[in-house]
């Protein structure tokens, strides 16, 4: 059994080797980056995520007022 697994766990062990040297690289690049660019990114991220925020609230807003709207007002028996 040893001997039909072993050409997978080589497969496998070259394939992590791979990955882990290429996330290695792009830490190690990643590091290096002065940051000239980065306030634009992050400026960028931060109008993306209020955007979003506006719409989610936009929608519950409505979504809420929706199931006000289908609640029937209480009458007296």
């Amino acid at each position: 059994m040893y001997e039909q697994l072993l050409p997978l766990a080589v497969w496998v062990q070259v394939a992590y080797g791979e990955v882990r040297s290429r996330a290695q690289l792009a830490w190690t690049d990643r590091r290096e980056e002065d940051g000239v660019d980065e306030a634009v990114t992050k400026m960028i991220w931060l109008a993306v995520g209020i955007v979003v925020a506006i719409a989610a609230t936009a929608f519950f807003t409505a979504k809420f007022n929706q199931a006000k709207d289908n609640v029937p007002d209480p009458v007296a028996p």
